[in-house]
């Protein structure tokens, strides 16, 4: 069977597409991590999904935008995609700020907030993440690119 994708654009393009038809339907990414027919298709989609929005948030605001949005509702998902694709450092530093919200990781932005606000060492971990995240680094579009192909999603 090919590949369903030419390459890693076109895949990200869909992707993209999915997380907007969801907006438009007025589902909070709090409510329904990933749209239905990306999770349909299983992990390696929902990687790829949580790692773009991701890309998209940290890119405009770093690590700090992508937790203060809804879309921080993601974050477990993305340490785990980020450890699938081989992002050791990437998945560490979500790993701290993921723990450091508590047993149970909020999903309400709401709740992230007030936990953020109270919380000067999850502050300092963020501010650690500047040095380590970088999201148009060949590692990691590589490292999404790589994870894509090997599950056969790109040619």
């Amino acid at each position: 069977m090919a590949a369903p994708y030419s390459d890693l654009g076109s895949l990200d393009d869909w992707l993209l597409a999915e997380a907007i038809a969801q907006a438009k339907r007025a589902i909070s990414i709090e409510d329904k991590l990933t749209p239905e027919g990306v999770g349909r298709l299983g992990q390696p989609y929902v990687y790829l999904y949580a790692t773009l929005i991701f890309e998209g948030e940290v890119a405009n605001g770093g690590l700090h935008q992508f937790f203060d949005n809804t879309s921080g509702a993601l974050a477990p998902v993305v340490r785990d995609a980020l450890r699938a694709m081989g992002l050791r450092e990437y998945a560490a530093i979500m790993t701290q700020v993921v723990d450091s919200f508590g047993h149970e990781y909020p999903y309400s932005q709401q709740v992230r907030l007030s936990r953020m606000d109270a919380a000067p060492d999850l502050q300092a971990v963020l501010d650690r993440s500047y040095d380590v995240v970088d999201v148009w680094s060949s590692e990691f579009i590589l490292a999404r690119e790589t994870y894509a192909r090997k599950h056969g999603l790109i040619a």
